[in-house]
């Protein structure tokens, strides 16, 4: 007789079939939209988008679907990848950069 244990893994967690992941981003792909991989624990990269003209928020979930694992009472069918966003934002913003963002910002306003 033996017992399988399932270790944590760092970055993946699991939730039944359904597959929760972590990704970072750039602050301009959050505003701006933007690509960026997946990759899963066997090696496979899966390509995301994010929609240019929607801003991502930090802890959005983007879900992909029947990216998670296979159910085991039914091989054809497979769980949901969440994919928890986190923004890095700059450590410093100079003065013209500044001046953009807060141009484009007032020009939404009026």
């Amino acid at each position: 007789m033996f017992v399988v244990k399932q270790k944590p893994h760092p970055k993946i967690k699991r939730r039944g079939n359904d597959l929760i992941i972590e990704q970072e981003i750039t602050l301009a792909e959050s505003l701006c939209g933007g690509k960026f991989t997946v990759e899963f624990l066997c090696g496979q990269k899966v390509n995301m988008t994010l929609e240019p003209g929607k801003i991502t928020k930090p802890s959005d979930i983007v879900i992909a679907e029947n990216m998670g694992l296979p159910d085991f009472k039914n091989p054809n069918s497979r769980g949901k990848l969440y994919i928890v966003i986190s923004v890095k934002f700059p450590k410093e913003f100079d003065e013209s950069k500044l001046e953009v963002v807060l141009k484009v910002y007032y020009q939404e306003l009026s």
